[in-house]
């Protein structure tokens, strides 16, 4: 058996979770951390939930000036999570 037959245990589980239909699922449970990572502490401190549906993810923020700050950094935001994931998942943020 030559060597190249081997594949890494990532492929397997890649595998696994689309044939369950799971890939999507675990995306979603990665996102409010994902989205930690690219906001900062700063601003991540500022929010009151991170949440998504239907490829919109949908973000409360305790105050107007931070509302704002993340209304107009929202679509390099969402450019950063999708390269994150390496496809679109985020279609659209919305800032509540």
């Amino acid at each position: 058996m030559a060597n190249d037959s081997f594949r890494p245990l990532s492929h397997y589980l890649q595998v696994l979770l689309d044939e369950r239909g799971l890939r999507g699922k675990l995306e979603e449970a990665r996102l409010p951390e994902l989205f930690r990572q690219i906001v900062g502490e700063t601003v991540w401190r500022r929010i009151e939930a991170v949440t998504f549906q239907n490829g919109e993810l949908l973000v409360r923020v305790h105050s107007p000036i931070w509302r704002i700050e993340l209304r107009l950094r929202a679509e390099n935001i969402r450019t950063k999570l999708n390269e994150r994931f390496g496809h679109e998942i985020v279609r659209h943020i919305s800032i509540l």
